[in-house]
């Protein structure tokens, strides 16, 4: 038994030559949509594997060096993260002047050495500089987390002008028992060298440029020496939204 081939809207009185063109366009019809169901096939299968060799290759172990990395990574400002984690978006046209009596205790007596302390505090973030960064493993220059927190767990990172900052005060409460009592018992000369060192390289990575005389311009000598900074309150509000806890600590666990 032989089957007829199925054509569209054809009537017993279609002529055989109208009969072939139908099937003809029939035909047509089907190769497209096959080759388009194909193209589809193929095309989704070509995205899946770059997508794959891409996903590989942002998870494999990075071996290069610190250079080359640098240079493979977003560039970023002095003092920025290398990571381009952070980014800073504005400057501040910024006096700087001493607060001694704010920010030094009195040398004689220990009477307002908490009340400095608090002062010092405020100066922290929320959180006290320690941050949360889950994805730290997809930057390759971000090392591994801070584990010796003896308060705070998960993936810790800690911005640097925050830890020099509690190196500073450090500094000026140790210097300032030390004055008051002499050598004791309680004095930790490695955490002193620790904080030597860290203000030393803080101090030469950033290199502020900015040229001072023996006073500030003749308008603003009553505010202090004008400096360009980083827009503190926008640093603060990025350490902000990714910190562990509301802790807000010069010192410290």
């Amino acid at each position: 038994m032989h089957f007829l081939p199925l054509r569209e809207n054809l009537s017993p009185s279609t002529s055989p030559l109208a009969q072939r063109r139908a099937a003809k366009r029939s035909n047509k019809l089907n190769n497209f949509w096959t080759w388009l169901r194909f193209g589809v096939i193929v095309g989704l299968q070509i995205i899946l594997i770059f997508l794959l060799s891409v996903n590989q290759k942002e998870n494999k172990n990075w071996d290069g060096t610190l250079e080359e990395t640098a240079k493979a990574a977003q560039t970023v400002e002095t003092g920025g993260d290398i990571n381009g984690l952070y980014k800073t978006l504005s400057h501040t046209y910024t006096f700087l002047k001493p607060e001694e009596e704010k920010y030094i205790p009195n040398m004689t007596t220990n009477d307002n050495r908490m009340e400095v302390r608090k002062n010092w505090d405020l100066l922290m973030p929320l959180g006290s500089g320690s941050v949360l960064i889950p994805d730290y493993r997809d930057h390759p220059l971000l090392g591994d987390p801070i584990i010796d927190d003896p308060i705070r767990s998960g993936p810790l990172f800690e911005a640097s002008w925050t830890h020099a900052l509690h190196c500073l005060y450090y500094t000026v409460d140790s210097y300032h028992q030390l004055v008051l009592n002499g050598p004791s018992d309680n004095d930790n000369p490695y955490h002193a060298a620790h904080c030597f060192e860290y203000l030393r390289n803080n101090i030469l990575c950033n290199l502020d440029m900015t040229l001072e005389g023996s006073m500030s311009t003749p308008d603003d000598k009553d505010k202090g020496q004008p400096h360009v900074c980083r827009n503190r309150e926008e640093a603060i509000a990025w350490i902000e939204a990714r910190r562990a806890d509301d802790a807000q600590d010069i010192i410290g666990p």
